[in-house]
C-alpha cells in the first residue's frame, strides 16, 4: 500500500502496522514495538516537532483525551514539519480500537491551488479592460478637481477650494480602494479562514462587480438588514462571487440583470421537504441570480463538475462554478444551482452562522473610541523615502501627540536608533531603495530586542515573519493609509508590546 497504516487495540495499543507507517508519522521504525501504547506514539511525534511548537505532555494529554471519547474518530487533514500534507482517516473496528490510514495527498493539493488560481486569473483577465477605463477616470477626477482647487486659490474662493480638494480626496480613496481589491484578489496566498460580515464584503467588492459585467448588464444589491457574520476565507469568498458574476454576465449576451441578494434564515423555518446538507442551525444565503437563458436540467446537474463548460473553445476553463461548490464544502455550507431555460439562472452559496459575533461587535465598539488611539509622548521612528509620505505622516502623528523622527533610507534609520534614547516604535515602509525595510525590520530587532516594529507598504509585498515565530507575518497597515487607521495600528502595537527604548545594541 502507498497509505500508512496503524491499528490500535481497545486498550489503545499499537497492534499492527506497515513499512509506510513510521516514515508518515515521523517516528524512527527501530522505535516501534507490539503493545506500545498511544501516548508513547503521541510522545514521540510530539516530540519530534510533528504537531508544531507546543507544550508536549498537554498535548499528549488533549488528544488521548480525544481518543478515549471517539472525537477523533473522523477524517483530518495535518501538514508535517517537512511540508507534506497527510489526509488522517481513522476507522474503529467492531471489537474496540481503530484502525488510521495515513495518505499523502500533498499533490493533490498543489493540484488543486494551481486550479483555483488559474480560475483566478481567467477573472482576473476579464477585469483588467474594465479596470484601466474606471482608474483611469478616477485619475481624471483627481487630477481635474486639483486644478479646480488651484484656480480657486487664484481667486481666494475658499469654497471652490474646499470641494474641489474633498472630491480630489474621494476619488482617490476609491482609486486606492480598488487598487488594494485587485492586489488582494490576484495574489497566491494560502486560506485564510477569518470572521466575515457578508455585506460588508460584498460592499466592498462592488466596483470589481461592476467591472465582472458587461456594460449592458445592469447590477443590483439586495442586501439583508443586520447580516449574521460568517466563517470564511474572505479572499475565496470573493473569488467565488466574481466568478458567479462572469457566467451570469456570459449567460446574457443581449444584456440583463444581475441580482446580488443576502439572506439569514433558521433550519427550524426550512419546510420538511427541503432538506439542508450542512451543519449548524443557523444560516446566511448569498444569491447571485441572472435574467439570462438558463440551463436544460442535464446541463445544470454537471455545472460543478470541474473542467465541465457550455462555453466555446478558449472562454472558459470550466473550473467557475467547481471552485464556489469547493470553496462552499471548505466552509462547512453547501450551494444550490436553480435554472429555467428561458428564465434565468440563480446560484446559492448557504454558509453556517458564526456564532461569536457578540465578540465582533464588542471589539468594533472599542476600535471606535478613538481617544484610545492618541500618543502619550513616546518617540516614533518614521522611515519613509517618499519626502510628501513622510512629511504627512510626521504632520499627523506630531498632532495627535507623538514625537517623530523622519529617516529616508535604512542607514539613517540605524543611525537614528543608534544616538537616539527612547525610541518606542519604528514605523517603516517596506519598498525602501537599497536596504529594505524587512531587512531594517530584522536588523533593528536584532541589535535593540524588543523594540516593536510596524510595517507598511503599497504594493504586494508582506510583512516578513516576527523573530521566534517562524511563517507569522509581523504587524502591518496597507498603503494608502489615512492618519486615522495609522493612529490605531500604532496605539494596538504599543499596548501590544512592553515599549523598549533603543539603547546599546545587542
Amino acid at each position: 500500500m502507498s497509505d500508512g497504516v496503524m491499528m490500535i487495540d481497545a486498550e489503545l495499543r499499537l497492534v499492527e502496522w506497515n513499512t509506510h507507517f513510521p516514515e508518515f508519522a515521523g517516528i524512527p521504525s527501530d522505535m516501534l514495538r507490539v503493545g506500545m501504547s498511544m501516548e508513547e506514539i503521541l510522545r514521540l511525534q510530539a516530540a519530534a516537532g510533528e504537531f508544531g511548537d507546543i507544550d508536549v505532555e498537554a498535548e499528549v494529554t488533549r488528544r488521548m483525551a480525544l481518543l478515549r471519547t471517539g472525537g477523533s474518530a473522523s477524517t483530518i487533514e495535518r501538514r508535517r514539519p517537512n511540508g507534506r500534507v497527510l489526509e488522517l482517516r481513522r476507522n474503529p473496528l467492531p471489537e474496540g480500537g481503530f484502525v488510521t490510514l495515513y495518505t499523502d495527498v500533498t499533490v493533490r493539493r498543489q493540484a488543486e491551488e494551481q486550479l483555483r488560481q488559474a480560475q483566478k486569473m481567467e477573472a482576473v483577465g476579464h477585469l483588467t479592460g474594465g479596470v484601466a477605463h474606471d482608474f483611469n477616470n478616477l485619475l481624471m477626477i483627481i487630477l481635474g478637481n486639483l486644478e479646480v482647487a488651484e484656480r480657486g486659490l487664484k481667486a481666494t474662493d475658499l469654497q471652490k477650494i474646499s470641494r474641489g480638494i474633498e472630491v480630489a480626496r474621494s476619488g482617490a480613496r476609491r482609486a486606492a480602494s480598488l487598487t488594494q481589491r485587485l492586489l488582494s484578489f490576484s495574489r497566491r496566498q494560502p486560506r485564510a479562514v477569518q470572521s466575515v460580515d457578508p455585506n460588508e464584503l460584498i460592499t466592498n467588492l462592488t466596483d470589481l462587480v461592476r467591472q465582472s459585467a458587461a456594460s449592458n448588464v445592469v447590477v443590483e444589491f439586495v442586501l439583508a438588514d443586520q447580516p449574521w457574520m460568517i466563517q470564511v476565507d474572505p479572499n475565496q469568498l470573493e473569488i467565488a462571487l466574481l466568478n458567479l458574476v462572469i457566467n451570469a454576465r456570459d449567460a446574457m449576451p443581449g444584456g440583463g440583470v444581475v441580482t446580488i441578494e443576502t439572506v439569514k434564515f433558521a433550519r427550524a423555518a426550512m419546510p420538511n421537504a427541503a432538506p439542508l446538507p450542512a451543519s449548524g442551525e443557523e444560516f446566511v444565503q448569498i444569491t447571485v441570480r441572472d435574467t439570462g437563458h438558463g440551463m436544460p436540467r442535464e446541463v445544470a446537474e454537471r455545472a460543478t463538475e470541474p473542467f465541465f463548460t457550455t462555453k466555446g473553445d478558449g472562454k472558459g476553463t470550466g473550473l467557475g462554478l467547481y471552485q464556489v461548490a469547493d470553496f462552499a464544502a471548505q466552509a462547512g455550507g453547501h450551494v444550490r444551482l436553480d435554472s429555467e431555460p428561458g428564465i434565468g439562472t440563480s446560484v446559492t452559496i448557504c454558509l453556517p452562522r458564526l456564532v461569536t459575533e457578540k465578540m465582533e461587535e464588542a471589539s468594533r465598539s472599542l476600535l471606535a473610541d478613538a481617544s484610545r488611539f492618541a500618543g502619550r509622548g513616546e518617540t516614533i521612528l518614521v522611515v519613509e523615502n517618499e519626502p510628501d509620505i513622510l512629511a504627512y505622516t510626521t504632520e499627523g502623528l506630531e498632532a495627535l501627540g507623538y514625537r517623530v523622527l523622519g529617516a529616508q533610507d535604512a542607514s539613517s534609520a540605524l543611525m537614528l536608533l543608534e544616538t537616539t534614547p527612547g525610541i518606542a516604535l519604528l514605523f517603516t515602509d517596506l519598498g525602501l531603495p537599497g536596504i529594505d525595510g524587512g531587512q531594517l525590520g530584522h536588523e533593528a530587532t536584532r541589535r535593540w530586542p524588543g523594540l516593536p516594529v510596524l510595517y507598511t507598504s503599497g504594493g504586494p509585498e508582506k510583512a516578513p515573519a516576527t523573530e521566534g515565530m517562524a511563517g507569522q507575518e509581523g504587524d502591518y497597515i496597507v498603503k494608502p493609509y489615512q492618519l486615522s487607521r495609522l493612529a490605531r495600528a500604532i496605539r494596538a502595537v504599543l499596548d501590544a508590546k512592553l515599549p523598549v527604548a533603543a539603547r546599546d545594541p545587542a
